[in-house]
């Protein structure tokens, strides 16, 4: 089996397998509506591919969450800045996508609060949502999102488009899970991400065609709240 076949399966197992629901933080994975929106939101950035990412989206008047990595908004704050400007929204994945689980409370905590530090002092206003790495939850990660008073935002599936698959493949893997109060999670982070670039407006393409809008998790989150 290819090396990043087992590591979907790996990640999969994690996000579907819960310890507990102690241990899940109760994490927000979709939200339940019937009114035709998804939030589409990319993580590990910023990074060589998010300026092309933001065109896409410029071009098409859609917002996202960009669920960033503190050390990468520290080494490219002017693409922090840019994300802004364009009236992104901008999570907190952690300084540098280590696992949380093992971790203890006050680590994590530590780690967190760094990113949020770095967001707020290049001018980030709203409210900074989590997303912690891989998807894996633990009880200490529960506890410390409970002190920080932080929702952990993940989601329902993974496309995949982080390994080498097409662009058609990781659209046609959105597809077939689409449904209204989705949460969308492709990668701006990372190499080779042209195929994430070309799926992300194949999908607002075909989204836009069916009725569907467009939200930022913030927005998202208020919807039946």
């Amino acid at each position: 089996m290819k090396k990043w076949a087992i590591i979907g399966w790996v990640l999969i197992s994690f996000v579907f397998c819960p310890l507990s629901i102690a241990s899940s933080g109760n994490p927000i994975r979709q939200i339940k509506t019937n009114e035709k929106v998804v939030a589409l939101t990319f993580d590990d950035g910023p990074g060589d591919f998010t300026q092309l990412i933001l065109d896409v989206l410029k071009k098409h008047e859609v917002k996202a969450t960009f669920y960033v990595l503190g050390g990468n908004a520290k080494a490219s704050p002017a693409l922090i800045k840019k994300i802004m400007s364009e009236g992104h929204d901008l999570g907190n994945h952690t300084m540098y996508h280590d696992k949380m689980r093992g971790r203890s409370v006050e680590k994590m905590m530590q780690d967190i609060q760094s990113v949020d530090t770095i967001l707020r002092k290049l001018g980030y206003e709203k409210e900074i949502t989590f997303r912690s790495p891989f998807g894996i939850t633990s009880d200490n990660l529960a506890i410390a999102l409970q002190k920080l008073h932080k929702k952990n935002v993940l989601f329902t599936f993974l496309p995949q488009d982080w390994t080498p698959i097409s662009a058609q493949k990781i659209y046609d893997n959105v597809m077939k899970e689409l449904k209204p109060g989705l949460i969308i999670t492709l990668h701006d982070g990372g190499k080779r991400r042209q195929n994430t670039v070309q799926a992300t407006e194949m999908l607002i393409k075909t989204l836009k065609s069916r009725g569907y809008r467009f939200i930022t998790v913030s927005q998202l989150l208020k919807i039946n709240s």
